[in-house]
């Protein structure tokens, strides 16, 4: 495959632009996922990169559009997800590269700084590592973009006090509750994402949580830490009308709660129920029951707009360091792309000088060989300037670079 900068894509769906509706069925879990890369061995991409998160499903390729378009719809086919692929975006070159900068550095995320994202992206690339579906131009691409989410940590104010999807939902379930202290609060699912939620809890002086996992002994040590107690998932449906508040946050791809958990109870006072994971844990028809208030992750947006405003300040400041590293791996992508053509042009010419040389080496003196040579070398260095020049030029565009590269193949009868 040639190296052209356009032969980096992406297809991928966000909470920006895509409903929960269907982001829960772009989903993929990490099974999922490593399914995915054994399927595209079927395909011609050289590279492939997926991070599916709560807010985002996005494939990341270097390989032709068409292949990596054509890959996704037969992955989803074969998951059996109806899909509506018009809600897919579609990035390619340089702004598939300052996307993948944007979503390391949270500038896109649906809480603006948002630190998880680091997380979340460092584990896809290992278990992309791990199935091998990385060469080096989108190890570069995904190091390069983790580099930039850094410095902008350090160098702006972006992600300064709590950010986090976590942070965002339990401020929203106490701007509905008279006192949190006196709430009966059941939080499904211990893994990052119930972490974050039970201790941003504590901190507001929940007195009364619950944790529930489907394994005891996860479940069992967060309730520790928090000073609640753990319920067994199982017990979980018959004991709901216990808690005035429940959480899921959990990578099940189930519901969790169900419609007809709800509907034979007798709810004697409001339940306020928050759904945090996608695909969704609890069955969205329950909304209708008297005296339950559903909420999912698209349902914060109200608390997220203030944590943005008060960041929106810090946003120049990051898209100019974003620009910097964007500018940076295109540099590095410009010489790796030329380099070969380039040392196989010097190479050419290198073979032409010795050979000449190799001629008159018995007609002349040591110091006039010398001389020769000395002579040859610059002579040659400026007949192969222009090219040079041309392949290395920001203002020349890669197809007009291609179409050089196939001319020298031609005439100098070497590889592309």
């Amino acid at each position: 495959m040639e190296f052209f900068i356009n032969n980096i894509n992406y297809f991928g769906v966000t909470h920006k632009d895509t409903p929960l509706s269907q982001r829960e069925v772009f989903y993929l879990t990490e099974d999922d996922v490593m399914f995915a890369y054994g399927l595209s061995s079927s395909y011609d991409i050289p590279e492939l990169f997926i991070l599916s998160t709560c807010g985002r499903t996005e494939i990341y390729s270097y390989s032709n559009s068409t292949q990596l378009f054509a890959f996704i719809r037969a992955l989803y086919t074969r998951l059996n997800r109806k899909c509506n692929t018009n809600y897919l975006i579609h990035h390619s070159g340089i702004n598939c590269v300052r996307h993948m900068m944007e979503v390391s550095c949270s500038v896109t995320s649906l809480l603006v700084g948002e630190t998880q994202i680091t997380n979340q992206i460092k584990n896809s690339y290992k278990i992309a590592k791990e199935c091998s579906t990385l060469k080096s131009i989108l190890s570069r691409l995904i190091h390069s973009s983790l580099e930039a989410g850094k410095k902008i940590r350090n160098k702006t104010k972006l992600s300064d006090g709590s950010s986090s999807a976590s942070y965002a939902s339990v401020e929203k379930i106490c701007s509905l509750v008279k006192d949190i202290s006196k709430e009966n609060i059941l939080i499904i699912g211990a893994g990052m994402t119930g972490k974050l939620v039970a201790f941003n809890f504590k901190k507001k002086r929940a007195n009364n949580l619950f944790i529930s996992n489907r394994h005891s002994k996860r479940g069992n040590d967060l309730s520790d830490k928090v000073g609640g107690t753990f319920v067994p998932l199982n017990e979980v449906s018959k004991s709901i009308n216990k808690f005035s508040i429940i959480l899921t946050c959990t990578n099940a791809t189930y519901s969790l709660i169900k419609f007809e958990d709800m509907s034979t109870l007798s709810l004697s006072k409001p339940i306020i129920l928050m759904d945090l994971s996608v695909p969704r844990n609890i069955d969205n028809t329950i909304s209708t029951i008297n005296n339950v208030t559903l909420l999912t992750i698209d349902d914060i947006d109200d608390v997220i707009c203030s944590f943005r405003k008060k960041r929106e300040s810090e946003l120049p400041k990051a898209i100019i360091l974003i620009n910097e590293f964007v500018l940076d791996f295109t540099q590095w992508f410009e010489d790796l792309s030329v380099t070969p053509t380039i040392a196989k042009l010097k190479n050419h010419y290198n073979k032409i000088q010795t050979n000449e040389l190799e001629k008159i080496s018995n007609k002349f003196d040591d110091k006039t060989l010398n001389a020769i040579d000395i002579f040859s070398n610059s002579l040659l260095n400026k007949i192969m300037k222009d090219s040079i020049t041309f392949l290395k030029s920001d203002d020349i565009s890669d197809k007009s670079k291609i179409q050089f590269v196939n001319i020298l193949s031609s005439i100098h009868k070497f590889n592309k």
